[in-house]
Order: structure tokens, then C-alpha cells, then sequence
């Protein structure tokens, strides 16, 4: 996938693709808090194999808007596949890869499964939404998910997407 720079967030899960294709092998991962599944949809066009784990079913776009910013249209028997629960810790063990975009709730449990179960993961949190963890004033949340990680004996590295805004991830 060519490299072009975006300084708009609503192209962030299209910059994480990007991303991950150009710094992770094709592999199986799951997408948890994936909505409509267009990243698993963008991944699996690209070798991977990719799981959307959601608690509410949405059906596949029918179109989007790529970094060239072509509309691009998805046939209408195009499919991902999904699990529409809840993301719960058993559910990483058939995974090489844990994705979070839009993860709320469950970034802490994904760093804590995947030390657990040697399994990597990419986090690309936007907000905190029903995580077990106390904000702080003046102390930085994805600070705190990284040193949670570093505690765990995981080797956190950060990235940097180029848009304005949530545009710090990190993985191991």
C-alpha cells in the first residue's frame, strides 16, 4: 500500500491498516471493538486472516473513502467474520495478533491476556470508555497502559499515525 499523509482523524483506522501492513506480517488476528468490519475487511484483502469481535452487529459498509480519497465499493457478498459478544480473555487464544481501535473496556485486559498467552498486540485507544483504571490529573492514560504492559514483562514499543488528535498507539 502506498504511503500518503493524511492529517484528517476520520481516516485513522485506514492509517492503522497502513500501518500494520507495512510493520506486521499477514497473520490471524481479531479486531476487538471492530464495528462494521472494514479494517478486517482491509486486512483479509491483504493475506491476513481477521476476526471483528463486537457486541453489536453492523453490516459491512457498502462503500468507503480511501487515502487517495477515491469512494471505493464493496460488494454487497462480501462478508467478515464476526463474533457479536462481548470481548472476553478466551477469546485470544486462536490469535496471533489482538487489534484495539476502538477496544473501551478491555484495553488493560488485552495487554494482561497477551503477556499471559505470549500473543502481541497493536492498541490505537481513542478514549477511556469502562477501564478499570483511575484517570489521574495530569498523568497520561496511554502512559499508564504502557508502563501496565512494561509490568507485565512486555517489551512496549508506541507509533505514531500522522493525524491530529488520538494518534499514538502502542504494541509489543
Amino acid at each position: 500500500m502506498k504511503k500518503i499523509l493524511i492529517k484528517n482523524k476520520k481516516f485513522r483506522f485506514l492509517l492503522l491498516v497502513q500501518w500494520l501492513l507495512e510493520n506486521k506480517k499477514p497473520c490471524k488476528a481479531v479486531d476487538v471493538g471492530g464495528g462494521k468490519g472494514l479494517l478486517a475487511y482491509l486486512l483479509n484483502q491483504n493475506e491476513w486472516e481477521v476476526m471483528v469481535v463486537d457486541p453489536l452487529f453492523q453490516e459491512l459498509p457498502l462503500k468507503y473513502t480511501d487515502l487517495n480519497k477515491q469512494k471505493i465499493k464493496i460488494p454487497e457478498s462480501e462478508k467478515v467474520n464476526r463474533i457479536s459478544k462481548p470481548f472476553i480473555k478466551e477469546m485470544i487464544k486462536d490469535y496471533d495478533l489482538i487489534i484495539g481501535l476502538h477496544a473501551h473496556g478491555v484495553n488493560m485486559k488485552i495487554i494482561k491476556e497477551c503477556a499471559e498467552k505470549q500473543r502481541n498486540f497493536v492498541l490505537l485507544p481513542c478514549c477511556v470508555i469502562d477501564e478499570p483504571i483511575i484517570l489521574q490529573r495530569d498523568i497520561n492514560w496511554l502512559n499508564s497502559l504502557e508502563d501496565y504492559g512494561k509490568s507485565l514483562g512486555l517489551d512496549i514499543k508506541r507509533f505514531e499515525l500522522n493525524f491530529k488528535g488520538q494518534n499514538v498507539g502502542i504494541y509489543n
